[in-house]
Order: structure tokens, then sequence, then C-alpha cells
């Protein structure tokens, strides 16, 4: 038997097909809704860990007299540098050259050097503390 088409049936078929496929978990794109581009999560963290280190920085900052501000704001300018040569240069190693993978692993070495800077900046932020004592 052939359904008959009428405008408003044509206008509610793909709807119903987007609720058909919502429903066992498919995207428009054939795609789990779960799925994420690659590079995502790790985009993620390094936001995780920017947040952190922003947060610890401005707590030195406070700590510090004007030239020790100064002295770590230029020192700061430099690690951001490196930093960003360094993750590049890490990534290419890796034998990433381009393409999702290449933002994954530049991603995962930009989230372990902040990190690792974080806990630099901690350190100055526990001397600078227990020097005010």
């Amino acid at each position: 038997m052939l359904i008959f088409m009428t405008p408003l049936r044509l206008l509610l078929a793909p709807l119903a097909l987007s609720f058909a496929m919502a429903a066992v978990g498919v995207s428009a794109y054939g795609q789990d809704p779960g799925w994420k581009p690659p590079g995502t999560e790790e985009a993620a963290a390094v936001d995780r860990a920017n947040a952190t280190i922003d947060r610890v920085y401005q707590q030195l900052m406070q700590k510090l007299d004007a030239q020790g501000q100064k002295s770590l704001k230029e020192a700061q300018r430099a690690w951001i540098k490196w930093r960003d040569a360094e993750a590049d240069l890490i990534a290419r190693v890796g034998g990433a050259v381009g393409g999702s993978g290449f933002r994954v692993d530049f991603s995962n070495a930009l989230t372990q050097l902040i990190q690792q800077r974080t806990e630099v900046l901690q350190g100055y932020l526990k001397d600078a503390g227990d020097e005010q004592r």
C-alpha cells in the first residue's frame, strides 16, 4: 500500500526521522551523541591547567613587591614563549605533523608544561609566604 504524502506529511517526515534516530542514540551525522572531536578533552585539560596557573600567579603577584611583580611578569612572558615552542616540538617529535593527532599531542604537552610551571610558582608562593612571617 502506497502512503499518500501530503505537504504536511512531507514536512513532518524529517522530524519523525530525527526523533527515531534520537531514540536509538544516533545523531544526524551517524555518530554516537557522546562523540567529541579529537582534542576536545585535551583542550579542556589545558583550560583547567590555565585556570589553576592563573590563580596561583595572581596569588603570587599579591605577595610580591613592585620589583618582584615586574620580575615575575618578565619571567612569565618568557616562559609562555618557551612553553609554546616546547609543546610544538614535543608534538612534532612525537610524529604528529598535522591534523587532529598534532592537536592532541600539542594539548597534552601544553597541559604537562603548565602543570610543571604551576608547581614552580606554588613553590615561589610558599617561599614568599614564609618570608612574610
